[in-house]
């Protein structure tokens, strides 16, 4: 089975999303987090504003268990989604 893959845009200074972080948004409508398994830079990004997209392999999982892992001491990301790219491809 593939894994799902998001694309996250972040500053180039913060390279990619370490392995095994925990993606999730923030506020009372998030359902889920993505646990990274593997980070690869893509091929669109905006250099001249220091911007780079990342393809991740991901594993989702539900809000709870995603919250609860991050308290026992993950380290998480904060994540915005673009409104221009819905969902998982």
């Amino acid at each position: 089975m593939r894994q799902p893959t998001l694309r996250y845009r972040c500053p180039a200074v913060d390279g990619p999303p370490p392995i095994g972080c925990i993606l999730m948004g923030d506020g009372p409508r998030v359902r889920r987090g993505y646990r990274v398994l593997s980070a690869k830079a893509g091929k669109s990004g905006i250099a001249g504003l220091g911007v780079t997209t990342w393809k991740l392999h991901v594993e989702p999982m539900a809000k709870v268990r995603a919250l609860a892992e991050v308290e026992a001491g993950a380290p998480w990301w904060n994540i915005v989604w673009d409104r221009r790219e819905r969902g998982i491809k």
